[in-house]
């Protein structure tokens, strides 16, 4: 089980899927996360992609974003998602999407919506990062200040077209990419 570590929501646990189709992002890697975008959060619009339990997006709410967009395509994640957010009174500043990542991007290009923050935390070793990566680049998601966090495993280095990497961090096996707009 996890749990959301600061903000409105700190000390809350989270349900998680069981079995091994996702990872949760550890506390010290959230702690870390967070540490970075910390004055970016409060106010903006989050967008979490391959969201699994949800807790990057609710640790996001937890800490002032104004609304978050959930997409995940497991049903029993999905599941999890909805109690999470529920449980913690976060059901009117949240929106869930069941369904492929790939999908929401269309989606949302269609209805000209544009996030501040957008995370995504894919399958490792797929080449998410830079398919999704580029398709919300060219799909034009992310507002003029905005920015996209891409955790991958260590091993991955991603460069996206379009977009500028303007951080890197890295902690044990995992590694957060930080992108902005180009000329930003």
């Amino acid at each position: 089980m996890t749990r959301v570590i600061a903000g409105s929501a700190r000390g809350r646990h989270l349900v998680t899927p069981e079995g091994m189709g996702t990872r949760p992002t550890t506390d010290r890697c959230k702690e870390a996360l967070f540490g970075v975008i910390q004055f970016e959060v409060p106010g903006s619009r989050f967008l979490d992609l391959f969201a699994g339990s949800g807790q990057i997006g609710i640790e996001a709410l937890s800490r002032g974003a104004v609304s978050l967009d959930l997409v995940e395509q497991d049903r029993r994640a999905m599941s999890c998602i909805r109690q999470n957010l529920q449980s913690l009174n976060f059901t009117s500043q949240s929106r869930t999407w069941l369904m492929s990542v790939e999908k929401a991007i269309l989606y949302f290009h269609q209805e000209h919506r544009q996030f501040d923050m957008i995370f995504m935390d894919p399958p490792y070793e797929h080449g998410f990062e830079e398919k999704i990566g580029s398709l919300i680049a060219e799909s034009d998601l992310l507002s003029d200040q905005g920015m996209l966090i891409i955790e991958s495993s260590s091993q991955t280095d991603v460069d996206l077209p379009g977009l500028v990497k303007i951080r890197e961090k890295t902690y044990k096996t995992t590694r957060f990419s930080f992108f902005s707009k180009a000329g930003d």
